[in-house]
């Protein structure tokens, strides 16, 4: 009997705890973000003032503008997959409220 009752007890320490876990994460994200957004504003200037000069534009540079974008992209991806993560389980604990 003891048993139940220490369970059912624990049930709102885990559930506070996963919130908690869902927090943290999700000020991680947003910190990544922020970072992430400050790159692109960087690279974005980059990219203006190249093409503002477009005889400038090397293989090489042409080649590392094809590698930025590839990365860029599949950054984008990444945050887009990590927000959908969040929500999903987000959702799932309001769920079970």
């Amino acid at each position: 009997m003891s048993e139940s009752n220490s369970t059912s007890g624990d049930a709102p320490l885990d559930e506070e705890a996963r919130r908690e876990q869902l927090s943290s994460e999700f000020i991680d994200l947003v910190d990544d973000f922020s970072k992430f957004s400050e790159e692109c504003a960087f690279l974005f200037d980059g990219f203006s003032a190249v093409a503002q000069e477009p005889e400038s534009i090397t293989p090489d540079t042409s080649e590392g503008i094809r590698h930025l974008c590839f990365w860029l992209k599949y950054e984008v991806i990444g945050y887009r997959y990590k927000i959908d993560e969040l929500r999903e389980r987000w959702k799932a604990i309001k769920r079970e409220l």
